[in-house]
């Protein structure tokens, strides 16, 4: 495919994808996971499909994950989720544009 200089690729993220970035970038110190993201956002996501979120930022290459070590106890780890550096660049990108937008129904970020 050849890239066209008048219609350049430019990074995207849909609503609850940008909500995903904020609880990651807001909690950076840490990994998440992902029901942690859901108890977290006040309602913004939803169990059911947080993980089809997640999947999509990965495959973008803005989110990386890790499996929770096995251990006894523990029937199915969790996984955990980071913000890469492309996905903060991203993240930083859209909220200095107005992407904060929708974070307004988010009490932790209003």
């Amino acid at each position: 495919m050849r890239w066209d200089v008048t219609k350049p690729e430019l990074p995207s993220l849909s609503e609850k994808e940008f909500v995903i970035m904020a609880l990651l970038m807001a909690n950076a110190s840490r990994k998440m996971y992902g029901l942690e993201l859901v108890d977290q956002s006040n309602g913004e996501l939803k169990k059911g499909t947080v993980y089809v979120f997640l999947s999509r930022l990965a495959k973008k290459g803005y989110v990386k994950s890790e499996r929770e070590p096995e251990a006894p106890g523990i029937a199915t780890p969790r996984r955990f989720y980071k913000a890469t550096g492309e996905g903060a660049k991203v993240y930083r990108a859209i909220a200095s544009v107005g992407g904060d937008r929708w974070l307004q129904g988010v009490g932790v970020f209003a």
